[in-house]
């Protein structure tokens, strides 16, 4: 994979990719082509064939990475969710405001691509900051995502890789917010 194409399908994947997948990524790399300006970008992306047939699509948030919007297609069906890239589709809670569920058995791929692609336009657009707080006796840290618009809060993956945190650490006992994406 080299990164110039939105959602390029992963070479290593053990499915192959069907029509319905293909139409759907087709109608989302079309869409993909505004999202630029909200500071994503082809490299961003990845998308891989699962058995199903189903796909799964990434989009990583460049700054908060390794965390970004999963999408997981099937016919008729389609969910969207925020989440860690070693955490797929674990905790997924549909009922959630960062979550999307579409099921309509008769809509063709580009019907759900271009309901896919509404969601990671509005969820891009929303203020996310990372929080992290340290206990007091251990010192020991724990990550959470938080949604300035909502308040929602996502954990972060426990077995992640943990990047820098942006900002000054926590002391013992402490908790600091870093805003990340429209909450600067």
């Amino acid at each position: 994979m080299n990164g110039e194409i939105w959602f390029e399908i992963d070479s290593g994947g053990r499915f192959p990719l069907d029509d319905y997948g293909c139409r759907f990524l087709a109608g989302l790399r079309r869409a993909a082509l505004d999202w630029n300006p909200l500071g994503v970008i082809a490299f961003d992306s990845w998308a891989l064939a699962l058995t199903g047939p189903s796909v799964l699509a990434l989009l990583t948030v460049p700054e908060a990475d390794p965390f970004g919007l999963q999408l997981r297609l099937g016919p008729g069906e389609f969910g969207g969710y925020w989440g860690d890239d070693c955490a797929i589709w674990d905790d997924y809670e549909p009922g959630a405001p960062g979550y999307i569920n579409v099921r309509d058995p008769r809509a063709a791929p580009e019907d759900m691509a271009e309901h896919a692609a509404e969601w990671i336009t509005a969820q891009l657009a929303r203020p996310l900051a990372l929080e992290e707080t340290r206990s007091p006796a251990l010192g020991r840290r724990s990550r959470t995502w938080v949604f300035g618009d909502t308040g929602e809060r996502t954990p972060c993956c426990r077995s992640c890789r943990k990047p820098p945190f942006p900002g000054s650490k926590p002391r013992r006992g402490e908790t600091v917010v870093a805003p990340l994406r429209g909450s600067g």
